[in-house]
């Protein structure tokens, strides 16, 4: 994944609202963008919030966690 701005590929980003850590840069950016292309996930409406459908889960757990 190429840069094109001053954001970096990859970091890790604490979510403010969540104390929870998550995958921000180029990256995370273009590993949201295929999952929603795929339609694996929507995004809530009027929040920040994805909601992954059963096939999605499926398809997420059998690529990225083997």
């Amino acid at each position: 994944v190429e840069s094109k701005a001053r954001r970096p590929v990859c970091r890790a980003c604490l979510d403010w609202s969540v104390r929870r850590s998550h995958l921000a840069g180029t990256l995370g950016a273009a590993i949201l963008d295929k999952i929603l292309l795929e339609k694996w996930a929507r995004r809530e409406k009027d929040s920040r919030a994805v909601i992954f459908s059963p096939r999605g889960k499926q398809a997420f757990e059998t690529v990225f966690l083997g």
